[in-house]
């Protein structure tokens, strides 16, 4: 009976150790096994994207979610193929940098084709037309000249949809001065575009609403540069960046209303024609603009409450901004004339059609 009763203690004892090697023999396997899964996913991360941190608030990173089809556990992937896309191509040299991918994949809604043929628009609209696009330094002062006129100022605070606003007022220069050209407020635009981008992720998924001050906009100011220039600049902003322009208001057309919106119209994609706002008085402005979100130049006398103050102080702070050497190295990195595009070394059979320009399809 001792016998068996130590066979069983013994028993019992080998069954107990069995059952605890196994478990932990299993413990030790996940753990290995999560380590290499852990390894492999270090060795995936394209160097370039190792210091990308996501610092989108909540806001915007449900709508980047809901409107963009960003997915976060796959949107370093969906940078990293379209990267491998754009260096696998021989006849453009491309930015590859992740902010920048990053910005064009969410203006694509992630789609990878819509994404090819914006960079290749980009691309081609750098290469043919470098005056507008090309070598833009913050610092020249033909492009510090509107801001210091207050031609265009970006307002320091955003909208409830987090958009940013850009408020310009065309009028308050000569019409064919060449200093303040047409193709000079061009470049200033789209250099304050990357500043801003680059400053704040954000920027990319929300974009931003035009403001058009037209008081003392005349017809000359309209016709300035010609139809073809007109033509140009309606391409770039609509086709050839990865800006995000999410509505169009128009305020204090007067007379020349029906002239400037057939104007305008003319040059506009129908979704864009779609966003146009006109606005007869502040008040109408008001109501989609709020009065806190406003200069106090252009507020009631009698209002108390909050503003992003006067013009001459927001306009100094962009400059101070636009002045930050960082800031202009970086932005003469992104519109480098090195990139650019060479149609003859395009291999034949190429996913993307040959032509001047794509219009596309999302915003």
């Amino acid at each position: 009976m001792a016998t068996l009763l130590r066979s069983r203690v013994v028993y019992d004892s080998f069954v107990y150790r069995s059952e605890f090697e196994i478990k932990w023999l299993k413990s030790n396997i996940d753990l290995h096994r999560q380590k290499q899964r852990a390894a492999a996913s270090l060795e995936m991360v394209d160097p370039e994207d190792v210091e990308y941190r996501c610092t989108l608030n909540e806001y915007s990173l449900k709508k980047a979610q809901t409107e963009l089809n960003e997915d976060p556990k796959e949107r370093l992937g969906a940078v990293q193929a379209l990267r491998k896309w754009i260096r696998d191509q021989s006849h453009f040299t491309c930015r590859t940098d992740t902010k920048f991918l990053m910005a064009v994949l969410r203006r694509a809604k992630f789609s990878q084709l819509v994404a090819r043929e914006l960079i290749q628009n980009i691309l081609t609209a750098r290469t043919n037309h470098p005056e507008y696009m090309v070598n833009i330094d913050l610092q020249d002062p033909n492009i510090l000249a509107f801001v210091d006129k207050g031609v265009l100022i970006h307002l320091p605070k955003v909208d409830k949809e987090g958009r940013k606003i850009l408020l310009l007022r065309r009028g308050l220069r000569k019409a064919n001065d060449p200093k303040m050209s047409p193709i000079n407020e061009v470049r200033c635009s789209l250099g304050l575009f990357e500043m801003y981008r680059d400053e704040d992720e954000n920027h990319s998924v929300n974009g931003i609403i035009l403001v058009f001050d037209c008081t003392d906009l005349s017809i000359n100011h309209l016709n300035e540069g010609g139809m073809e220039h007109n033509k140009k600049m309606s391409r770039i902003y609509q086709d050839c960046n990865p800006e995000r322009v999410k509505a169009f208001h128009f305020y204090n057309a007067g007379p020349i209303l029906e002239f400037l919106m057939g104007f305008v119209k003319t040059f506009l994609k129908k979704k864009n024609q779609e966003r146009i706002q006109t606005h007869d008085t502040m008040e109408s402005l008001y109501k989609v603009i709020p009065m806190e979100l406003w200069p106090t130049e252009y507020l009631p006398d009698d209002y108390k409450g909050p503003s992003v103050g006067p013009i001459a102080t927001i306009t100094a702070n962009m400059k101070k901004r636009m002045m930050d050497n960082e800031a202009r190295k970086r932005v003469l990195e992104y519109t480098s004339d090195r990139y650019r595009i060479d149609e003859s070394k395009r291999p034949s059979g190429g996913d993307i059609p040959n032509e001047s320009f794509r219009k596309l399809n999302v915003d």
